[in-house]
C-alpha cells in the first residue's frame, strides 16, 4: 500500500466523491478515524476509481460533529423542510454499523484540520442527509492499495 498525505504539493489528487463507506473504525484512544468504501474513490490525475481507505489521524472527537438530516415531504437532498439531530463523532461511531446500511459521499471540503464531509446515508429504504465537521490535529491520508 502507498500512503498519500493531503498536502498543498499534491493538492486535489483524489477525492471522496462517489465512495461508498461500508464501514468505519474509530481508534478512541490515538484518534485515529479510519473510512473504508466498498469500491474505493478518485484518483483525479488518472480520472478512475482506486482501491483503498481513508485515515484521519488525531480527530478530536469532543470537537467534531454530525450533522444528519430527515426531509419531510420533500425528496431528500431537495430544498425543503427537515428534522434533523447534531451529535458527537462518539455518538454517531457508536450508531453508525447498528443503525445505517452505508453512507455515500457527494464532497469533502478541507479548511485548517477541518474535514466537511457531505453525502448520503441509507437507513433500511430511506436516505438521509449528512454532514461530517471532523476537526484533526495529524494527516489526512489517502491509503491507496497497489494492483
Amino acid at each position: 500500500m502507498t500512503d498519500y498525505k493531503k498536502t498543498k504539493d499534491t493538492g486535489d489528487r483524489f477525492s471522496l466523491h462517489d465512495a461508498h463507506i461500508i464501514a468505519m473504525d474509530y481508534d478512541y484512544d490515538s484518534g485515529e478515524l479510519r473510512l473504508l468504501p466498498q469500491y474505493g474513490f478518485v484518483d483525479t490525475a488518472a480520472d478512475a476509481m482506486v482501491d483503498g481507505e481513508v485515515v484521519i489521524t488525531g480527530v478530536s472527537a469532543e470537537d467534531s460533529y454530525i450533522y444528519i438530516m430527515e426531509y419531510k415531504n420533500v425528496l431528500t437532498g431537495n430544498v425543503g423542510s427537515f428534522v434533523g439531530e447534531k451529535m458527537t463523532l462518539t455518538t454517531f461511531y457508536d450508531a453508525f454499523h447498528s443503525k445505517f446500511k452505508a453512507m455515500d459521499i457527494m464532497s469533502t471540503y478541507h479548511g485548517y484540520k477541518n474535514c466537511f464531509i457531505t453525502g448520503f446515508l441509507s437507513r433500511g429504504d430511506e436516505a438521509l442527509e449528512i454532514y461530517m465537521d471532523i476537526f484533526y490535529r495529524g494527516d489526512f491520508i489517502y491509503r491507496v492499495r497497489e494492483k
